[in-house]
């Protein structure tokens, strides 16, 4: 029997659903981190892999509450996530290290696709990682045509994620960051 790949979405309801469909017909079973349940259920109804999408109702500010729902992921699931995708917002600064605390000990090499906002282009953070985890950054940018901009559809950015993930970019922006003065305000 194969193994039966395993990922984690966090914000998979809103700009990341397309990536959640998208894996689990790949053959992943997606566990997905979300506030709103019946966002999840809407999602669930639209996948041709329902039986394989996850629900963790969280809300990833509460870092305890968060801590408890994945260690009951795993126990669920009985492993650790081959791939983790990351989009959280900076007003949750302690979610992701909360989230890596319990997939650091991981035996076998593993990706994390942090999914960042356009600002945090400019500030690079240093994000911490467990040993074995492989740490792919995506910015999200903006589309300029002509003069004008707009932000990116939840639909180019799923497709941009899909891209870092089958084609293995380290470090990537979906859209332009440039020139940031031309951003959508």
């Amino acid at each position: 029997m194969s193994k039966k790949n395993f990922a984690l979405v966090i914000g998979g309801t809103g700009m990341l659903e397309g990536v959640c469909h998208w894996l689990t017909g790949e053959g992943y079973e997606v566990c997905v981190i979300h506030r709103n349940h019946k966002k999840f259920e809407l999602m669930q109804e639209k996948s041709n892999y329902p039986h394989q999408l996850h629900s963790i109702t969280v809300d990833y500010h509460d870092n305890e509450k968060l801590q408890l729902a994945i260690q009951e992921a795993k126990r669920k699931h009985g492993c650790y996530p081959d791939l983790i995708i990351s989009w959280i917002h900076n007003s949750a600064p302690n979610a992701l290290p909360t989230v890596l605390r319990e997939v650091q000990y991981r035996n076998e090499p593993w990706k994390l696709i942090h999914v960042q906002g356009s600002s945090s282009f400019f500030v690079k953070e240093n994000t911490t990682v467990p040993k074995m985890c492989e740490y792919r950054r995506v910015y999200l940018g903006f589309v300029l045509d002509d003069q004008h901009s707009r932000w990116l559809t939840h639909d180019e950015i799923a497709g941009g994620i899909i891209k870092v993930i089958k084609r293995d970019y380290k470090e990537t922006v979906i859209g332009t960051l440039r020139p940031w003065s031309k951003r959508p305000s």
